[in-house]
């Protein structure tokens, strides 16, 4: 399957879905872009640029927020109240980050 051939926002929604399902409580707060792709594009028919451009989508419109671990990995975690603090507890330091603020104050409300 070419890029072509698949719609944008169908793969913007099922990128934002493994970020999701790869992020639940069991785990790190932060899926590596390594583990979309395997699961994207090693076990489904999507391209390996089609994912990376889904991946950038997500960041730009704030679905998610890229950071680093503390291997220097980079991470994608949803920007939603209990990944965010998750996200909070493991790295105090993400706390003065305006989006993420933004975020627990909403979950507060």
């Amino acid at each position: 399957m070419t890029d072509d051939d698949v719609d944008p926002e169908e793969r913007y929604g099922r990128v934002l879905s493994v970020v999701e399902a790869q992020t639940s409580p069991m785990q790190r707060p932060g899926v590596r872009p390594r583990a979309v792709y395997t699961v994207l594009v090693a076990h489904s028919s999507y391209t390996y640029k089609g994912v990376k451009a889904s991946l950038q989508a997500i960041l730009d419109n704030g679905d998610v927020i890229a950071y680093n671990d503390d291997d220097g990995e980079l991470r994608f975690c949803r920007l939603e109240a209990d990944p965010v603090e998750r996200l909070v507890a493991e790295y105090p330091e993400v706390a003065d980050n305006d989006t993420i603020q933004s975020v627990l104050e909403a979950a507060d409300d």
